[in-house]
């Protein structure tokens, strides 16, 4: 039997910060479905730092949690897991859905 090793995966939150001078003029004004796509396209023009800088923003103590725990292995054998792990994964999950203001 082979020996296998253990992953301690997690879902890190992070948080890019945009001042109201980085956003285009209008923006709060503009429907959902064009607030993502603006907001899509500067994800996609974030850099590899920009995105750790956004991941060191916040506490390792409160903004994280071990979510699964998994053989490391061929196939990736999970041990345990939290249910947001195992919604990480789950078709359409990261799809940004617009939510419009309550009245």
């Amino acid at each position: 039997m082979n020996a296998h090793g253990l992953n301690i995966r997690f879902l890190s939150q992070g948080m890019i910060k945009l001042s109201p001078e980085d956003l285009p003029a209008g923006f709060f004004s503009w429907s959902r479905e064009k607030q993502i796509k603006w907001a899509k396209e500067r994800w996609d023009s974030l850099s590899r730092d920009d995105l750790l800088e956004g991941v060191a923003y916040l506490t390792i103590e409160e903004d994280s949690v071990p979510d699964c725990l998994e053989m490391d292995n061929e196939n990736y054998d999970i041990l345990a897991q939290t249910p947001a792990w195992r919604a990480f994964d789950q078709p359409g999950s990261s799809v940004l859905e617009p939510v419009e203001p309550e009245e």
